[in-house]
């Protein structure tokens, strides 16, 4: 059952939404998890995600499920909701984008002004292992408001890397970009979604959790809903307070 946010002339009083809110939901937890795959260095090229749409090729080595994602990614202004899919079968080089497995939203409001590694959920099972994967950031924003994908200044033929600014046709070449790709049941809880899509995500800081993220969309599509961000103050070691 999907938990939605309330938003005005949209959501009605009724059973059938009020009781999501008091019922049991079901709900999955994503874990750190092992590093599968990666490509990270010390370049910080950044690729506008206002401009176009980018992909880069990973490997499910040694697993047939991944768990998360982490992308390096820069916000100017306000910046804009980082949509990411994972697709299976892409030859973006001929404008072949292959299949969807799953899309997620993580909202503006919780990717940091500092270009950092954003973890996303992606709870995807059934992949064959050693396999070729896509990871694909959404275009979107403006020139002024809007997110870069951090990569390097040169290209990598182990890790392919696309763009395009329109909505299909062949992909251009792109230099290499700044991924991590993890599975498995191992270290601290990153993410919790319950109800479909209500997505809560820890950072943590010296082990302890540090800020606490809360994402439910309304139930007309991305734009608004509940975009929290609570920031935890201990005391010797010890919970104190949160602030929103």
């Amino acid at each position: 059952m999907a938990v939605y946010a309330y938003k005005n002339g949209v959501t009605p009083l009724s059973e059938s939404t009020m009781n999501p809110l008091i019922n049991l939901q079901s709900f999955i937890i994503t874990y750190e998890g092992t590093q599968r795959d990666a490509k990270t260095d010390s370049g910080v090229n950044e690729n506008n995600l206002s401009v176009n749409n980018y992909c880069c090729r990973f490997t499910a080595t040694g697993t047939t499920e991944v768990g998360r994602i982490e992308l390096h990614i820069d916000k100017d202004g306000i910046g804009n909701d980082l949509i990411v899919q994972i697709r299976s079968g892409m030859n973006p080089g001929a404008g072949e984008d292959g299949t969807l497995l799953k899309e997620v939203l993580i909202p503006a409001e919780h990717i940091p002004i500092s270009a950092a590694y954003i973890s996303i959920p992606i709870n995807l099972t059934g992949l064959t292992s050693g396999s070729y994967y896509w990871i694909l950031a959404r275009k979107g924003g403006d020139a002024t408001n809007h997110l870069d994908w951090v990569g390097e200044t040169s290209q990598d033929a182990n890790y392919p890397a696309y763009y395009r600014a329109g909505s299909s046709g062949a992909w251009t070449s792109n230099n290499a970009l700044h991924f991590l790709v993890y599975s498995g049941v191992s270290g601290l809880p990153r993410h919790v979604q319950e109800g479909v899509n209500s997505l809560t995500t820890i950072d943590y800081e010296s082990g302890l959790p540090k800020t606490i993220y809360l994402y439910i969309p309304p139930s007309d599509g991305a734009v608004g809903g509940i975009r929290d961000k609570m920031t935890l103050t201990y005391s010797s070691g010890i919970l104190t307070k949160g602030d929103v």
